[in-house]
């Protein structure tokens, strides 16, 4: 969003995510007629295959040592709850942000 026009045309874009969103969180009518027609019309014909196993499991030990070089570092990052109210102000931003 580096332009004017840009910034607006991401800002309509997401009021109107947001407005479909609150739609199906408040009408159940359009929210079964949605799933209606996500299982009987766009998926009517295909089948979700996953591509991993059952007894397959995440691969955590890949970058241990990566992680336990840098976890000190990254302590200042973690939030904390009790000290701010959001992340952002744990960071010193003040949001909205707005540059010239």
């Amino acid at each position: 969003m580096a332009t004017p026009i840009a910034h607006k045309g991401a800002t309509a874009g997401a009021k109107a995510a947001a407005m479909t969103v609150l739609d199906l969180l408040l009408s159940p009518s359009l929210r079964e007629s949605a799933w209606e027609y996500f299982t009987k019309v766009q998926t009517k014909d295909q089948k979700y295959i996953s591509l991993l196993r059952p007894d397959d499991k995440p691969a955590t030990d890949l970058n241990v040592q990566r992680m336990a070089k840098f976890r000190d570092q990254m302590r200042k990052y973690y939030y904390d709850p009790t000290k701010y109210k959001t992340y952002l102000e744990q960071l010193g931003i003040k949001y909205p942000t707005v540059r010239q």
